[in-house]
C-alpha cells in the first residue's frame, strides 16, 4: 500500500477519470432502461420489473465474488488491473446491445432485457469493484482518502452530465415527428453506441494511468482454489465487522427510494410536469451540477464533521428536496406544469438535493476504506474488494431495485403504454395522481430507518487514527 503519503495529481486524475464510465452506466440504466422497454417498446411493466429484479439478484452474488477474487489475485499486473483491462470491450458491447434488441415479441423483449441487463452488470462488476478497491489501496491517509473519493465522485457526475447533455440535446431532441424525443425508438441504438465508446476511453485511460502503482500495492497471499467458497468466507468475515454492517444496511435502505425516484423521473417529467425534451436537461442536469459542487466542498466539510454526520446530512437533504415539488404542487404553492416556472423550480430542487446528497456518497466511499483498515487490524487481511463489492452492488441495486419496484408500481396503477400515449392528455388524471404520490411523498419512507442505521456507526476520526498507528507498528515489527 502507498501508506500515508500524498499522491500526485496526475495519478489521482487518472484514477478519477475511470469513474466516468460508472456514472454513465448507472444513469443510463436508472433513467432510461425501464422507460425504454416499457413506454417505448411496450413490454409490460411487470415483466420489466421481474427482469430487473432477477438481474439485481445475480448482482448480489457477482459483486462480492468479484471483490473476493480480486482481493486474492496474484499476477505481474497486480490484483486489480487485469480485471480493469479485461472488462473494457465486453462491457461496451453489453451496453450497446441492451438498447438495440433484435427481437420484438413480448417474450423476446423480456429475455433480451434480462440477458443484457445481467451482462451489463456483470461486466461492469468486472471493472468497477477492482477500480473502487484500488482507490482504498492507493493511500491509508484519513483525509487523502476523502480527497480521492470526492474526486472520483466528481468524475462520476461528469459521466452523468455527458448522458444528460448528449441524450436530451442531441439523441432525444424534439422533432416534428416526436415532440418528446425520448419516445423515439430509433434514437436509442446510436445513443448507446456513443455512450459505450466514451466508456471505453474512460476505463482504458484509468487503467493505464494507474498502472505504475502496481509495484507499491498490496500483494496477497496465495489465492484460494475455490473462489466461490472463499467469497462466502470473506463475506462472513466482513459482516462480523459491526461498522460495516451498520453502514451497508443503512446504505441499502436509503438507496431503495432513491432508485425508485430516478426510475420514475422520466415518467414524471414527461407526463406529470409536461416538460419538453430540451428543458429536461436543465432539470436533470441540475442534480449532478449540485452534486459536483457538493463534492468540491466535501473534503473541507470533512475536516469539521465526522463521516457519519455527513451521511445523515446527505440523506435528509435528498429526502426534503426530492419530495417537496409534489407536496408543494398539491398545496398550490408550486409553479404550474408546462411552464418555464416549473422548469426553474424543479431545477432548483434538483440542485439543492445534489449539493446535500453528495455528502452521503463521499462519506460512504471514504468510510469503506476506514472499515478495511479496521478489518485488517482485527483479522490481518486487506478486504477492500469485499467491502467495495458490497458497495457497488448497492449502487447498482439502486437502479435494479428502483427499476423493479417502479415496474410493479406502474403495473399496479395500470399505467398506459403504446404509440397512442404521447402526452399527459393521454393519461387518466387518477393515474397521474397515483404516480405523483409514489414519486413524491412515498419516497420519504426509507429515510428514517436509514438514519437510524447510520447513527450506529461508531468508527470516527480518533478511532481510525489509533487503528492506523497500530497497523504501522505491526508492519514495522514484521519488517
Amino acid at each position: 500500500m502507498s501508506g500515508g503519503r500524498k499522491l500526485g495529481l496526475p495519478t489521482k486524475g487518472a484514477y478519477w477519470i475511470g469513474q466516468v464510465a460508472e456514472g454513465q452506466k448507472s444513469t443510463i440504466f436508472m433513467l432510461f432502461l425501464l422507460f425504454y422497454y416499457n413506454q417505448v417498446l411496450g413490454l409490460s411493466a411487470a415483466l420489466c420489473g421481474l427482469a430487473l429484479m432477477i438481474a439485481t439478484a445475480i448482482d448480489a452474488v457477482t459483486d462480492p465474488l468479484m471483490g473476493s477474487i480480486s482481493d486474492g489475485w496474484r499476477s505481474r499486473w497486480g490484483r486489480r488491473h487485469p480485471f480493469m483491462y479485461g472488462a473494457v470491450l465486453p462491457f461496451a458491447a453489453a451496453i450497446y446491445f441492451t438498447f438495440d434488441p433484435l427481437v420484438s415479441s413480448e417474450t423476446g423483449l423480456f429475455a433480451w432485457l434480462l440477458v443484457f441487463s445481467v451482462l451489463s452488470r456483470v461486466t461492469m462488476t468486472l471493472y468497477s469493484v477492482p477500480h473502487l478497491a484500488l482507490g482504498a489501496e492507493m493511500t491509508n491517509d484519513y483525509q487523502e482518502r476523502t480527497v480521492i473519493v470526492a474526486g472520483r465522485s466528481v468524475f462520476a457526475y461528469v459521466g452523468v452530465l455527458i448522458v444528460y447533455s448528449y441524450g436530451f440535446l442531441v439523441s432525444f431532441a424534439s422533432s416534428e415527428t416526436f415532440d418528446n424525443g425520448q419516445l423515439n425508438q430509433a434514437a436509442y441504438p446510436p445513443f448507446a453506441f456513443v455512450m459505450a465508446s466514451i466508456m471505453v476511453i474512460s476505463i482504458v485511460a484509468s487503467a493505464l494511468g494507474t498502472h505504475h502503482l502496481i509495484p507499491s500495492l498490496t500483494v496477497p497471499a496465495a489465492p484460494s482454489n475455490n473462489p466461490v467458497k472463499q467469497v462466502f468466507i470473506d463475506t462472513a468475515e466482513a459482516l462480523r465487522n459491526k461498522s460495516f454492517r451498520w453502514l451497508v444496511v443503512g446504505f441499502v435502505v436509503v438507496s431503495a427510494p432513491v432508485g425508485v425516484g430516478v426510475a420514475l423521473q422520466l415518467y414524471m417529467n414527461t407526463f406529470f410536469w409536461e416538460v419538453r425534451s430540451e428543458q429536461m436537461v436543465y432539470i436533470l442536469g441540475a442534480v449532478p451540477i449540485g452534486t459536483l459542487i457538493g463534492y468540491l466542498f466535501a473534503p473541507k466539510l470533512g475536516e469539521h464533521l465526522e463521516k457519519r454526520q455527513s451521511l445523515i446530512v446527505g440523506a435528509l437533504g435528498w429526502a426534503v428536496f426530492a419530495v417537496a415539488p409534489v407536496c408543494l404542487h398539491y398545496a398550490g404553492l408550486f409553479p404550474a406544469p408546462k411552464t418555464v416556472g416549473v422548469v426553474a423550480a424543479l431545477s432548483f430542487c434538483g440542485f439543492m438535493s445534489g449539493v446535500l446528497v453528495s455528502q452521503l456518497g463521499v462519506a460512504v466511499g471514504s468510510m469503506l476504506g476506514d472499515v478495511a483498515d479496521e478489518q485488517e487490524l482485527d483479522n490481518g487481511k486487506r478486504q477492500e474488494g469485499v467491502f467495495y463489492g458490497a458497495y457497488t452492488f448497492v449502487a447498482k441495486a439502486t437502479a435494479g431495485i428502483g427499476g423493479a419496484a417502479s415496474g410493479f408500481v406502474l403495473e399496479l396503477i395500470r399505467w398506459p403504454t403504446g404509440a397512442g400515449v404521447q402526452s399527459a392528455a393521454d393519461i387518466p388524471a387518477g393515474t397521474l395522481f397515483q404516480l405523483a404520490m409514489v414519486a413524491g411523498p412515498g419516497l420519504a419512507v426509507g429515510f428514517l430507518p436509514a438514519i437510524w442505521c447510520f447513527n450506529h456507526y461508531r468508527l470516527d476520526r480518533e478511532r481510525h487514527g489509533q487503528i492506523v498507528q497500530q497497523l504501522e507498528a505491526r508492519r514495522a515489527a514484521g519488517d
